[in-house]
């Protein structure tokens, strides 16, 4: 196995389990095993966009990692390629499975689209990249949403054409923690948090590691597994 930083991969693989806790409760409300309002409450509210928040802030850095010196044009387009085309395809199944509340521009969208516009932002230092982020909330939060806009405007900012969806993660302002995970590499890297290794882990953080390195799979997975699982607890009770 090639060399990793392991607790990158554990975070990301607590978010992946967050995650799917958060879609367990989303199908126990669709399938009537809980309220209709079940993670529309505040606090189920809040735990989504930290699940959103640190995927988003775990890209920013990784690619901050991968990209920094030089941009590795190869990995960019295998890694982004590949992100974009599963972000098209769980438009694809949403439109079919939910119609108007499909995922338009989600997680996976957001991701995308922030790593090709972090390409100019490469050479900026920690210092403007938080300036920056602190820019694009401050905007966020003064202007009044939604904009007058129209339909194809809905991935920069929530427009007056928006529809509902699932999953909606503009750019405004979704891209602020991956821009700060790019930001955090400055301060990795003086903690001495950015060494590679491949020598043995406990158990526990070995798992952790393994879900955050199969991450996008297990994302588009894990939700019509749970969907199959639910329609088979319907159909035997």
């Amino acid at each position: 196995m090639p060399k990793r930083i392991l607790w990158i991969d554990a975070i990301r693989g607590i978010s992946i389990l967050a995650m799917i806790t958060f879609h367990f409760a989303f199908d126990l409300m669709y399938f009537g095993f809980a309220e209709p309002a079940l993670i529309y409450q505040p606090d189920w509210r809040l735990f989504e966009r930290m699940i959103a928040c640190s995927f988003l802030f775990i890209a920013g850095l990784s690619f901050f990692i991968t990209h920094r010196s030089c941009i590795k044009w190869i990995s960019f387009i295998r890694r982004y390629g590949v992100t974009a085309v599963c972000a098209v395809l769980i438009s694809t199944v949403t439109y079919i499975l939910f119609n108007n509340d499909m995922i338009r521009f989600g997680i996976l969208h957001a991701i995308s689209v922030s790593g090709l516009l972090s390409l100019l932002l490469l050479k900026l230092n920690s210092f403007y990249l938080v300036l920056l982020a602190a820019l694009i909330s401050l905007i966020n939060l003064i202007i009044p949403q939604p904009v007058e806009g129209d339909y194809f405007w809905q991935w920069l900012i929530y427009t007056t054409e928006t529809p509902n969806s699932l999953d909606y993660r503009p750019i405004i302002p979704w891209v602020v923690p991956f821009i700060l995970g790019m930001a955090s590499y400055r301060f990795f890297k003086k903690w001495g948090l950015l060494e590679k290794s491949n020598a043995n882990i406990h158990r526990e953080l070995s798992i952790l590691s393994w879900l955050g390195r199969n991450s996008l799979i297990i994302y588009l997975i894990h939700q019509p597994i749970l969907f199959a699982g639910f329609l088979l607890l319907l159909q035997v009770s």
